[in-house]
């Protein structure tokens, strides 16, 4: 529990570090995301291979998730520039998966919708990466806006929906909203806090940015 608390700390500052300051504070920006994409690379290897029968306990999936975490934060923070683009596919790639993994749930084949999840993923981090790495003020401002919106909502989120909201009642909205097919809990408040927090943050980046 008490793990649970320091990450939700941690990762509520690095979102608003991201969100509201990312531009002036591009270079620790690109490490907190590669904090972060080096934590969901974590995440996927342990929950790989526990499904292969590896067991698991509490201590060495907290090692595990630090040793990425904290791998892949320096290496995107030393090489600056030079890893935006890989750091950006793979944060895209696990959150493409993680958030839009519905968009293929009619193909049969497990492996193939993975595949088509993660590759559709990859090639949207790519073109991101790309038009951030040549980018002006204002792409910069919107990108480490948009990925520090997604940390703070990604946190946020179900703490807003088990405290002020009822998981059936609210639960319905979002089937009224987004259709009858979308069975994701806190979908629409996530949504929400993303383009809210997004929004906020693009706008005073751009304001308070240095040219």
């Amino acid at each position: 529990m008490l793990i649970n608390v320091v990450i939700s700390v941690i990762a509520v500052i690095a979102g608003v570090l991201m969100c509201f300051e990312g531009y002036n504070l591009f270079r620790l920006s690109l490490g907190i995301a590669g904090g972060v994409a080096g934590f969901l690379l974590g995440r996927a290897v342990i929950n790989f291979t526990a499904d292969m029968g590896v067991t698991w306990n509490p201590i060495m999936k907290i090692a595990v998730l630090i040793l990425f975490t904290l791998g892949l934060g320096i290496f995107a923070f030393a090489l600056y520039l030079k890893a935006l683009i890989a750091i950006t596919t793979i944060v895209c790639a696990f959150w493409f998966y993680d958030d839009f993994n519905f968009v293929f749930e009619r193909v049969s084949n497990s492996v193939l919708r993975i595949i088509f999840t993660f590759g559709a993923g990859l090639i949207a981090g790519a073109l991101i990466g790309v038009i951030v790495y040549f980018a002006q003020r204002w792409t910069i401002s919107l990108f480490t806006a948009f990925t520090g919106a997604r940390v703070l909502s990604g946190v946020l989120s179900p703490i807003i929906w088990s405290g002020f909201l009822s998981g059936e009642y609210a639960g319905i909205i979002e089937q009224r909203v987004l259709g009858s097919d979308i069975g994701f809990d806190y979908t629409l408040v996530r949504l929400l806090l993303l383009v809210a927090f997004c929004a906020a943050g693009f706008a005073i980046q751009l304001k308070t940015s240095k040219k």
